[in-house]
């Protein structure tokens, strides 16, 4: 009994032990990186796209470029976002909401979003002057990996491709299947 006491007692030591120097050298390590090169943690010169769309040198410094001027301008957007979600919170915390003001803060919040997703979406019909045809298909592919699944069956989801003449393009309303 006194053996499986000092070896619970062993364990639950080792973990405790390991969790402090988990703790202390973990934050330093991923700090030291994140000071020696500030930007190298995300943007297109740390994207897994880089490798998957063979971007060179001078295509990953033309849209990191971009990625950086866009973050920028959308910011301010973001804060402001920010601070009317927590206006809405402290406004549903109150007892009785009037419709009035709820339709206001909601319709800020509905201008916000639509404003940064705007700028996004300007960004990257930017970015895809940078790109070769090649580059560009693989893009559009990867970009519609990112939008369709999960919204719409893949037989459904569109190709990438220019829809014929006279043909008419799916929407997630009329198309969403589970997958299986």
């Amino acid at each position: 009994m006194k053996n499986r006491i000092w070896m619970v007692l062993l364990v639950a030591s080792l973990g405790v032990n390991i969790g402090f120097l988990l703790h202390w050298f973990w934050p330093k390590n991923v700090a030291g990186r994140s000071l020696l090169s500030p930007r190298s943690q995300s943007g297109w010169h740390a994207s897994s796209m880089r490798h998957g769309l063979g971007l060179d040198a001078r295509q990953v410094q033309l849209m990191e470029k971009e990625r950086r001027q866009v973050m920028d301008q959308v910011k301010p957007l973001q804060d402001e976002l920010r601070l009317k979600r927590r206006q809405l919170f402290l406004l549903l915390k109150n007892q009785a909401v009037a419709e009035v003001e709820l339709d206001a803060a909601l319709n800020d919040i509905s201008r916000l979003q639509a404003a940064i997703e705007k700028m996004y979406v300007l960004h990257s019909l930017k970015v895809k002057d940078f790109f070769t045809p090649q580059q560009l298909q693989k893009y559009d592919g990867f970009f519609e990996q990112g939008l369709c699944p999960g919204m719409m069956s893949e037989k459904n989801c569109l190709s990438g491709k220019p829809a014929a003449a006279g043909a008419s393009v799916p929407d997630c309303e009329n198309t969403c299947d589970a997958k299986k």
